[in-house]
């Protein structure tokens, strides 16, 4: 197995990096060929490529860095069950060659049911999922420490047809380079340095409980989501939601109680999500109840 790990970046006759080239030793993978994949497109220049969107199923394909512990945590995740609270993106390691990382190529996790807007309902029921996917990882005691909107991406109906692997409508947690494996669990773990990350640490902090950092990430995903997806003005349940998650940081060394645990979040997400389906669903009671009073009154 090969150690040398990424970029595997392209570059011209003066050394400069062409971004959107496929590596020679990429696209001469003794695992790739074996299987008839041929990456065209670049998705993150040196790391991460895809076969022809013409070609269906498209696929992803990453290039693993040993130097971290993202070969380690796939190797667990994708032993156990797909189905949820498991978030993680069914996929295949090659054992050919350096590592590579074969996953189907789906789009973005708010883009999965369309451009329209999304009922409160629908808003909490993906909040759902991103928040037991990541108590599904803690339980484990793996950490993310990078999760963003871009590490989020969702099967929609023709990737749930190409890709019987995936389920329509779900929510699944990608790129792992930056997560660890803990000795102690939520509740129990203290501050760690703080790798690079999308997200920007509050106040400038360096340090973190990285559960705890895990959570604050969540609360700005969901924050983009409410923007972006929300359709009404009850979104405002989503919103309060959302500011226990970012809690009050105060920049804890030791365990941080500056903002619930993933499985606090998930336990009070499940209560609020059943009581807007209870209110939906007496409203369209209502409705349906004053249509027929009214054709009743009509006739008469």
């Amino acid at each position: 197995m090969s150690s040398e790990g990424p970029p595997w970046y392209v570059r011209d006759h003066i050394g400069e990096v062409q971004v959107a080239g496929v590596p020679e030793r990429l696209q001469g993978h003794p695992d790739l060929q074996r299987r008839g994949l041929v990456a065209v497109d670049t998705l993150k220049p040196g790391f991460v490529y895809a076969t022809s969107h013409h070609r269906r199923p498209q696929y992803a394909i990453k290039i693993l860095d040993l130097a971290t512990q993202e070969l380690a945590v796939y190797e667990r995740l994708l032993q156990l069950n797909p189905a949820s609270p498991n978030h993680t993106l069914p996929c295949e390691i090659t054992q050919l060659g350096h590592p590579l990382l074969i996953m189907p190529h789906l789009g973005s996790a708010y883009s999965m049911f369309g451009a329209y807007r999304w009922s409160l309902y629908q808003l909490l029921s993906v909040f759902l999922q991103i928040v037991e996917g990541v108590e599904f990882l803690h339980r484990l005691h793996i950490v993310h420490m990078d999760l963003s909107i871009d590490n989020l991406i969702g099967a929609g109906k023709c990737d749930a047809e190409d890709h019987r692997c995936v389920e329509f409508g779900k929510v699944y947690i990608i790129d792992f380079g930056s997560s660890m494996t803990l000795q102690l669990g939520p509740g129990e773990q203290r501050a760690v340095a703080l790798p690079p990350t999308q997200v920007r640490p509050p106040n400038g902090l360096k340090h973190f409980d990285p559960y705890s950092w895990d959570v604050y990430c969540i609360a700005d995903i969901l924050e983009f989501l409410i923007e972006l997806k929300a359709a009404d003005e009850t979104n405002w349940i989503a919103r309060r939601y959302v500011q226990w998650l970012t809690g009050n940081e105060r920049g804890c060394s030791g365990v941080c109680r500056c903002r619930p645990s993933a499985r606090r979040a998930r336990q009070v997400l499940t209560v609020i999500r059943a009581f807007v389906y209870i209110f939906d669903l007496s409203m369209r009671s209502l409705g349906l109840t004053r249509r027929v009073f009214g054709f009743w009154l009509s006739i008469l």
